[in-house]
């Protein structure tokens, strides 16, 4: 285990049959001994939110249906198992600053949202005012700007400058092209959180979580002291 800052996983899917991160009870429970294996302390769980699909209160509803299912299942693990916290990677729309209810869908406990922006080659000038009116409501995260990194440089900095936070991949720092690009926003102090985007059981997604520290040196365990801060009154399950 890192001696220095414990291992925060931002971004997980591993609540059971809530996405198409886990199946099940079964493998929920495997994607939880990857976690002790590595000795990741507390693992944010960040079911998708379609906003254009399902409502924010059906949402939820199933997600502390699933929650509850994790917590009987860790009640059964004989070791202790990472503290587990309840988010949510929610789907960009315009003008979602208006939605009623979508503080709801912070890591519980606080006002932190992780927020996925779309793939598209082009961001709206809608996008742009979104981002930043839903970020006076809610303090956003940017989940995995290593998706967006190559097609949307400035239009990411053009965010952060206006106090927009970010999501890494840990993965992504694997690749020296990808960590080239990445390495300003790190510098910056812009980068808060990184995450395995564990789906299913994914070992080399755990395990390139704590390997990012190798890239980063001292900004790993900064980074996590940065998360730590954020979640500070986040509420387990």
């Amino acid at each position: 285990m890192n001696s220095h800052s414990a291992i925060i996983d931002f971004h997980a899917h591993i609540l059971p049959r809530a996405d198409h991160g886990s199946t099940g009870r079964a493998e929920t429970k495997n994607q939880l001994a990857l976690y002790r294996k590595a000795g990741v302390d507390t693992v944010v769980a960040t079911p998708h939110f379609y906003p254009n699909s399902v409502s924010i209160d059906s949402f939820l509803y199933s997600i502390d249906f699933s929650a509850e299912k994790l917590t009987e299942l860790l009640a059964t693990e004989e070791e202790p198992s990472p503290k587990i916290l309840l988010g949510a990677e929610v789907l960009y729309c315009e003008n979602m600053h208006h939605m009623e209810g979508v503080e709801k869908l912070c890591i519980r406990g606080t006002d932190v949202l992780l927020l996925e922006l779309p793939l598209s080659s082009d961001w709206s000038p809608a996008l742009f005012h979104t981002v930043r009116e839903l970020n006076k409501r809610c303090r956003v995260v940017l989940a995995h700007i290593d998706r967006y990194v190559r097609q949307h440089d400035d239009d990411l900095w053009s965010l952060i400058e206006c106090g927009v936070m970010a999501q890494v991949n840990a993965y992504s720092l694997s690749s020296f092209f990808e960590r080239r690009r990445l390495m300003p926003f790190f510098d910056y102090g812009a980068v808060v959180a990184l995450g395995s985007d564990l789906h299913n059981v994914n070992a080399s997604a755990v395990e390139k979580l704590i390997g990012a520290k190798k890239y980063l040196g001292a900004e790993y365990d900064a980074i996590m002291a940065r998360t730590a801060e954020l979640i500070t009154n986040a509420q387990p399950i």
